[in-house]
C-alpha cells in the first residue's frame, strides 16, 4: 500500500477515535459525578482515591483520542467547510493539543500536588503558573471547539443537530457552576463526548473528501 494511502487509512480510522475518545469522556465525567467521592472526602483527598485514578486517566486518553478524530471529522468535511472549516480544525486541534497537557496534569500533577501541598488543590494557596495555564489552555480549546461546531454546522455534511450539540456543550461548561463532581460540573463535558461520538459514527459513513 502506497504511503499516502496508509496515511488517508490513518485519518479516516480517527471517526474511532471519536466514538473511543466521546464514550471515554462521557464515562469520566459521570465517575466524577456519581463515584468519586468529593463531598466526603474533599476536594484534595478525593484526588487521591483510586476513581479519581480511573475517572482522569479517561480523560486524558480522550482528550489524545481527540486530536486524531479532529483529523477524519474535518477530512470528510473539508470541501464543504471551506476556509472557515479549515480555521475552526486549526484552532480546535491547537487547542485540545494544549488541553493534553491539562488533562496530563489531573492525573500525574493533581495527585502528589494533594500528598505534598493540599492547599494549591484546594485553591488557598495560589499557583499563578499552573493557573495561568489552565487560563490560557481551557478558552483557546473551548473557542476551537465552537469554530469547529460551527463549520460543521455550515458544511451540512453531518447531522447538523449533533454539531449544535457540540457548540452548545461549551457555554453550557462555562456558564454552570463548576463545582467538583457535580452534575452541573459534569453536564457539559456529557453533551461534549456524546457529540464526538455521534458525529465520529457519522464519519465511519460519510465518503472521505480530498482536502
Amino acid at each position: 500500500m502506497p504511503a499516502s494511502d496508509r496515511l488517508s487509512a490513518f485519518i479516516s480510522a480517527g471517526a474511532w477515535g471519536a466514538i473511543v475518545g466521546g464514550a471515554a469522556l462521557v464515562i469520566s465525567f459521570l465517575l466524577e459525578w456519581l463515584v468519586v467521592p468529593y463531598e466526603r472526602l474533599g476536594v484534595a483527598a478525593a484526588d487521591l482515591t483510586a476513581s479519581y485514578l480511573v475517572a482522569s486517566s479517561l480523560r486524558l486518553l480522550s482528550t489524545v483520542l481527540f486530536l486524531w478524530a479532529l483529523l477524519a471529522l474535518y477530512n470528510r468535511q473539508s470541501i464543504a467547510a471551506g476556509a472557515f472549516g479549515l480555521w475552526g480544525f486549526i484552532v480546535a486541534f491547537f487547542g485540545t493539543a494544549l488541553l493534553v497537557g491539562n488533562v496530563w496534569a489531573e492525573v500525574f500533577v493533581w495527585p502528589t500536588l494533594a500528598r505534598v501541598a493540599p492547599r494549591v488543590v484546594t485553591g488557598e494557596v495560589a499557583a499563578s503558573y499552573l493557573t495561568t495555564g489552565i487560563t490560557l489552555s481551557a478558552p483557546v480549546f473551548g473557542i476551537g471547539i465552537v469554530l469547529f461546531g460551527l463549520a460543521t454546522l455550515k458544511a451540512g455534511v453531518y447531522p447538523r443537530w449533533a454539531a449544535v450539540l457540540l457548540i452548545v456543550s461549551i457555554p453550557v461548561t462555562v456558564f454552570l457552576p463548576p463545582t467538583e463532581g457535580t452534575f452541573s460540573e459534569s453536564i457539559g463535558q456529557i453533551m461534549a463526548g456524546s457529540a464526538f461520538m455521534i458525529l465520529g459514527w457519522h464519519a465511519l459513513r460519510a465518503a472521505p473528501t480530498r482536502s
